[in-house]
């Protein structure tokens, strides 16, 4: 009795098996009915659907072969593509966080003002332009001679309205735990709706995210 009860209990599983859609194998000329049993059957969330579709569609670009893949094992190669790829997003992502602290630490950037500035060929100005004042505070106790800068713009309701401004400074010196400030003049193009919204922004209204990328002491060391 106990040998019936095994075999019986054997091709309850092997039914069990079959019986599961996403267990057969990728078949291109029967892929659309088989979708539709895996849709029917809620194997498969709406995500896992959308998963192996973008996955069918890389694998086409490529020109790789699904033949002889279930279309669970080419979901699970999707899902682990998916995870290796928010992980070392994540990971990048906590790198550029530790290298802006650490950047902060070492040099604080501000914009104080800011105008817009008319062409006016009387007193040799041939273009407009967005003028802003900036400061640099010097946070070590070694003389910088070149900081590689940039930032973005953001208006009042956190929208970014200007990008990848650069403001490089290589002409002079900032002192150990001194502060250094000058002015940074950018081109205003009249067609360019965010050259406009930044002109007529009070400064108060605006708010600048920048982002110190290298610094260049006197004595030689590089800080990036």
């Amino acid at each position: 009795m106990k040998k019936i009860i095994a075999i019986c209990g054997l091709g309850l599983v092997l039914l069990t098996a079959c019986s599961n859609p996403t267990n057969k194998k990728y078949n291109e000329a029967t892929m659309a009915e088989d979708l539709k049993e895996i849709g029917e059957s809620k194997k498969w969330s709406e995500q896992d659907a959308g998963l192996f579709a973008g996955w069918l569609i890389k694998s086409k670009l490529k020109g790789e072969s699904l033949e002889n893949k279930t279309y669970q094992g080419i979901l699970d190669e999707a899902k682990k593509f998916k995870a290796e790829e928010e992980a070392l997003a994540e990971k990048a992502k906590k790198e550029a966080e530790a290298r802006k602290q650490k950047m902060k630490e070492a040099l604080i950037v501000t914009i104080f003002d800011k105008e817009y500035v008319p062409s006016n060929f009387d007193a040799g100005r041939l273009d407009d332009y967005n003028l802003f004042k900036y400061a640099i505070q010097n946070k070590s106790a070694k003389e910088i001679k070149a900081a590689k800068i940039s930032f973005k713009i953001f208006n009042s309701l956190g929208e970014q309205i200007g990008d990848s401004y650069s403001m490089d400074f290589t002409d002079d010196r900032i002192a150990g735990n001194s502060t250094f400030k000058g002015d940074a003049a950018f081109d205003y193009n009249q067609f360019s709706n965010e050259d406009k919204k930044i002109a007529n922004a009070k400064l108060e209204d605006l708010s600048f995210d920048f982002d110190v990328q290298k610094i260049v002491y006197s004595d030689g060391s590089v800080l990036e």
